[in-house]
């Protein structure tokens, strides 16, 4: 299901952003430009919303998620920050890959579904293959492969 989810496109080899907020803010700005969400502040609301609830992030990797009515097509944005990101989660370890799932406000249980099939994927010779990943590409074969 992942790799129908994402492409290249919303894949950011080496996010820009120094906080959460600002790895909300970068990744929304990706499904905005790939036309998967319509509105990028009513789906980074939704993000907020759903974090509010609990933190969405363990082990070194984020996944903040939302359903939102501001979703056109289900995706998954990827950012990397090697040097990692201060988060909130109760373990300490800051996540150095974020994965955004967006899933339609009418989409049942869609988010479910990806997390479940991501945290299959999760284990720390994951999270060092993307963060030594060179580029987009090699982080989608990662994603397709793992």
């Amino acid at each position: 299901m992942i790799t129908t989810l994402t492409n290249v496109n919303l894949i950011k080899h080496q996010l820009q952003a120094n906080n959460k907020k600002e790895v909300f803010e970068e990744l929304a700005q990706a499904l905005f430009e790939n036309n998967r969400i319509s509105s990028k502040e009513a789906f980074l609301a939704d993000i907020e919303t759903r974090e509010e609830v609990s933190v969405t992030s363990t082990e070194g990797i984020a996944y903040p998620h939302a359903k939102s009515k501001a979703v056109i097509e289900p995706a998954i944005a990827v950012g990397v920050k090697q040097e990692g990101i201060e988060y909130g989660d109760e373990d300490g370890i800051k996540p150095t890959v974020f994965f955004m799932i967006a899933s339609p406000d009418n989409g049942a249980d869609h988010h479910i579904y990806v997390l479940q099939e991501l945290f299959g994927k999760f284990s720390d010779e994951f999270i060092e293959e993307i963060n030594n990943a060179q580029n987009q590409e090699q982080i989608l074969n990662i994603l397709i492969n793992s």
